[in-house]
């Protein structure tokens, strides 16, 4: 190996130092191709050995799991030669890129030297990283100054960090707390949103126009399946919150949601008061946890690199279905129904599910919809399932 010299996948190091240029050097063989890094071989490829293998071992690891972003697995070999010189070797995969440093830099390597990612380099890496990590992908043509709720944004740091303005603190540094939030990165010499914060706190009218297939649908159909009429259709596009709000307003008008299974007395009474001043004579009764739950779940784990496919909710004269666009799941679809996750979107979940964000979200998921659902309505509910990239829950409501 040390014989070719250095290239794109080998990097020559006579000893450790430097633990900000190493960090960046290990990220770009990391987010460029994998490659290695050998200590104690100088720059005309002569095999000098460090002194304290086991101490540079230890600082690697210790720089690739807390200087680095999502943190660096690597594989590290002490190689010990006949003279009694001794060298440390690091490789690295691109299993997790891209990488980046603690303050949001990311790096490339050309040759035998390191640089720092362009726009265009960066999205082309995150187009191919898997979907649990969309949700950092940065939004280029998005503006901090001019696309963020401010009101919304700071009502839900006001709630989280009441302690946030100290003496020290001046103004509403919205930028400044979005980057440590995880919700902006630094690319070049600007700050950009990520998907994820667009989603979260960016002004309705931007995201539906930077974003405009992330929208949802709801339909209010005259019969038990997508076939029968079209009593009403609404289309929501903005923030999560948007989305959440229209989305519970229009299910309200159409089926009555219960904290617990009420009795035939009660429900009939409340279904005729309730169609008193409605046009439409049929209603179905729901758990209203379960169906809250499957709304959160739909908004945040939904595949929201998906363009050309739409988020539907579907409302049958006796049931709800929740249909969204998904990539196959690392685990079977069977899983969500005992508890085990590998959860898409999590920063972006953490937030929606807060209550500072100031949604009254529920907890539980997929076992606790199938849970109260069936104890509610007698029956369970069909799916989850994954079919033509759409993931798909059918709730039975009680008649």
């Amino acid at each position: 190996m040390v014989r070719g010299g250095e290239d794109t996948y080998l990097e020559l190091k006579v000893r450790f130092s430097n633990i900000e240029k190493l960090t960046a050097e290990i990220i770009a063989l990391a987010n460029t191709g994998g490659g290695a890094m050998v200590f104690g071989v100088n720059d005309q490829l002569r095999i000098e050995g460090v002194d304290d293998p086991e101490a540079v071992e230890t600082d690697l690891r210790d720089i690739c799991a807390n200087h680095i972003q999502p943190p660096v697995f690597p594989y590290i070999n002490k190689v010990a030669f006949d003279n009694g010189r001794r060298i440390v070797l690091l490789e690295v995969d691109t299993d997790n890129r891209p990488h980046r440093t603690l303050d949001d830099r990311f790096y490339l390597r050309e040759g035998a030297t390191k640089r720092e990612t362009t726009r265009e380099e960066l999205s082309l890496i995150m187009g191919e990283m898997r979907l649990t990590r969309f949700e950092q992908t940065p939004v280029f043509h998005a503006d901090l100054e001019s696309d963020v709720d401010e009101s919304l944004f700071w009502s839900y740091v006001r709630g989280v960090n009441p302690g946030y303005w100290g003496e020290s603190t001046k103004g509403f540094p919205t930028d400044s707390v979005l980057r440590d939030m995880g919700l902006a990165v630094k690319i070049e010499d600007d700050l950009l949103l990520t998907v994820g914060g667009l989603l979260l706190f960016g002004l309705n009218g931007r995201v539906a126009e930077l974003m405009p297939r992330a929208d949802l649908q709801l339909t209010r159909h005259s019969g038990n399946d997508h076939n029968s009429p079209v009593i009403e259709r609404s289309q929501f596009q903005g923030n999560l919150f948007r989305l959440f709000d229209g989305a519970i307003n229009f299910i309200n008008r159409y089926v009555d949601l219960w904290d617990a299974r009420p009795s035939r007395k009660t429900r009939e009474s409340h279904s005729a008061d309730a169609e008193a001043d409605s046009f439409l004579q049929t209603r179905a009764s729901y758990h209203r946890g379960a169906i809250i739950e499957s709304l959160t779940n739909s908004l945040a784990h939904r595949d929201w690199s998906a363009r050309d496919r739409q988020a539907r909710i579907n409302i049958y004269d006796d049931s709800i279905e929740f249909i969204n666009p998904s990539q196959s799941p690392e685990l079977p679809i069977i899983s969500l129904r005992y508890g085990v996750t590998a959860p898409h979107n999590p920063r972006l979940k953490a937030i929606l599910t807060n209550q500072h964000y100031g949604l009254q979200t529920s907890r539980g998921g997929v076992p606790m919809i199938c849970a109260e659902a069936i104890n509610f309505a007698r029956r369970a509910p069909e799916g989850p399932s994954i079919t033509n990239g759409e993931f798909r829950l059918k709730i039975h409501g009680l008649r």
